[in-house]
């Protein structure tokens, strides 16, 4: 099979997702917006300013790796937690868990993930969400900094995980500001989970402008 054979076969796919944030209120949640910076990983946030070498450095599977499983574990390159040095941001499609034992498969949606991260596990009833798009590939591609990893996908990454049931896509470096659709406040109100806020980006571009790859004429 030539790579245009499995490019017709494999399309590049869009896929909507959420990331849930605990801000303080709803300036500092439109604010994100308003600034035009997107939503940027832990490590361009803590040093400010990066390069494309260094970003080639740190995008591998062995981080990955330690993004998704092993989050908040110390590294000991720098004996700081890898979380403030992640070059991945976690946003959440949802997704099925299959129970064999009850012959039941249970559906973690987007939103309610994103609630859980964006109120402190639940220690607020408040959580700001980012609604975006994002591009995935269709097979494993770490390396390849435009598109994003669907982690909750068994068939691609079949390693056991704690937390394959957060819905998880990784995106690398940033999500850009025009892929983000709108910021939205959930509060949870006597075991009511209801949409009590919502601040749209103006300058969002609808996902529907892509199309399947085109050969050089």
């Amino acid at each position: 099979m030539d790579r245009r054979e499995s490019t017709s076969e494999e399309p590049m796919i869009v896929q909507w997702c959420v990331k849930g944030l605990s801000l303080p209120d709803d300036a500092t949640a439109h604010s994100i917006i308003d600034q035009r910076g997107g939503l940027q990983c832990n490590w361009w946030r803590d040093v400010h300013q990066i390069s494309p070498p260094q970003m080639r450095d740190r995008l591998t599977i062995g981080n990955l790796d330690r993004h998704v499983n092993h989050f908040s574990d110390i590294d000991p390159s720098s004996g700081r937690p890898f979380s403030e040095q992640t070059p991945f941001i976690s946003l959440s499609a949802g997704v099925v868990e299959r129970d064999a034992a009850a012959k039941t498969n249970y559906v973690h949606r987007a939103r309610k993930v994103g609630f859980w991260f964006g109120s402190n596990f639940g220690a607020s009833p408040t959580a700001y969400i980012y609604v975006c798009w994002v591009v995935l590939a269709p097979r494993s591609a770490v390396e390849v900094e435009a598109v994003a990893e669907e982690v909750r996908d068994l068939n691609t990454y079949r390693r056991y995980s704690d937390f394959q049931t957060e819905g998880e896509i990784a995106v690398k470096i940033i999500v850009p500001d025009n892929q983000i659709q709108q910021c939205e406040r959930w509060d949870l109100n006597a075991d009511t989970l209801s949409q009590t806020w919502v601040y749209k980006n103006p300058r969002f571009t609808l996902p529907e402008l892509l199309t399947n790859i085109r050969e050089l004429l």
